[in-house]
């Protein structure tokens, strides 16, 4: 990614995320080999045609894919209501 002041974070962002699908899905890595800035618009990232397109980072070692980090996510949020709270905290007090 370039180190460049002037790129939106929100385009950072959304490199990183695009990045992260083309880890786990070989045929958008490809798109994105043969004609990056096509693959990129088909992506819904515009990127500034006054700016080299990156290349691809390399998949980080032990990388987590983006089902089983939406399936993590999932769990953790159904345990939330399992949470005990010693004093109550949920319950309503009449004033």
């Amino acid at each position: 990614m370039p180190e460049d002041s002037t790129l939106p974070p929100e385009l950072r962002t959304r490199f990183a995320r695009f990045s992260a699908l083309a880890w786990s899905d070989e045929a958008l890595r490809e798109d994105f080999e043969r004609d990056p800035r096509a693959a990129l618009a088909a992506a819904g990232l515009d990127w500034p045609g006054d700016l080299p397109v990156p290349r691809l980072p390399a998949r980080p070692e032990n990388a987590i894919d983006l089902e089983s980090l939406e399936a993590s996510a999932g769990a953790a949020l159904s345990t939330i209501g399992t949470v005990s709270c010693p004093t109550g905290c949920f319950s309503r007090q009449n004033s």
